[in-house]
């Protein structure tokens, strides 16, 4: 959605989005942010802060906070809601991040870099690692397309036990699924509001080190069925999930350093 479009739903923000920072979910932000050393003398940068949910927990562990959105009427909401000295609010573009390059000692991004065009997408990514000083850390949250693919499964295993057939079973799976909204091959996600962008593990892997990214990490965000609005729940199987990224900036300019994060040969380490 574009600006215009987060202004609107601002003020119903929680009827309108599945949040990561719901009751329920586990998610591995809080203890990561937590576990940073000498916190207290980092500045920090929520990158799409939308209505400021996170913005109480930076402001109360780093030395300065950046609220950065796009939407004015999301910054409305966060300065509104959850004032605190220590916190600057930005109205930026993930596209263009400039005024903040080189400013911030971790960057954080929760499912706000969602544009349907790859290049885009690479832009973004590519503006968060800028914002960074060498070694600075980023932690992101991703929407995950294999979750999606896995409620697939779990609708086709259902059809499979009730119906005994494998045709009418994949028929029915594939009807609740909603397959034609999904592009497969770009895991985006496309209805009548819009355009979605979802991402698998190995693509995000391979986004971040083209952005300049290192050492890239993966983990879950999980949610409990009841808190996954649009998708048909599962109770007792194991629930849906979002991508948490951990990641660093080089400590040298990548401009300085031998040869790209890919042509390093670096490995990635998985959570």
């Amino acid at each position: 959605m574009d600006a215009k479009a987060w202004d609107a739903i601002a003020p119903t923000y929680f009827d309108e989005v599945i949040s990561p920072f719901q009751k329920g979910v586990a998610n591995p932000l809080f203890g990561r942010l937590d576990g940073l050393k000498r916190r207290e003398r980092l500045v920090a940068g929520d990158l799409g802060c939308g209505i400021g949910n996170l913005l109480p927990f930076l402001a109360a562990r780093f030395r300065g906070v950046w609220a950065v959105d796009f939407s004015a009427g999301m910054l409305r909401q966060a300065r509104a809601k959850r004032p605190a000295p220590n916190v600057r609010y930005k109205r930026l573009s993930m596209l263009n991040l400039k005024p903040l390059h080189g400013r911030l000692d971790v960057a954080v991004a929760v499912n706000s870099v969602l544009s349907p065009h790859s290049r885009q997408v690479d832009r973004m990514l590519r503006e968060i690692r800028r914002v960074l000083r060498p070694g600075g850390r980023f932690f992101g949250i991703f929407p995950s397309m294999e979750s999606v693919l896995y409620h697939g499964h779990l609708l086709f295993d259902r059809e499979l036990a009730r119906t005994g057939s494998e045709t009418r079973a994949l028929r029915a799976a594939h009807r609740r699924f909603e397959r034609r909204k999904y592009s497969f091959l770009s895991a985006v996600f496309t209805d009548c509001d819009g355009a979605q962008k979802l991402y698998y593990d190995f693509e995000l892997y391979r986004r971040l080190k083209r952005a300049g990214f290192r050492a890239a990490r993966l983990a879950k965000v999980r949610y409990p069925w009841d808190a996954v609005g649009g998708h048909e729940p599962f109770p007792g199987h194991a629930p849906m999930w979002d991508w948490f990224v951990e990641a660093r900036a080089p400590r040298r300019a990548p401009e300085e350093a031998p040869g790209s994060v890919e042509a390093s040969g670096l490995p990635d380490r998985r959570a």
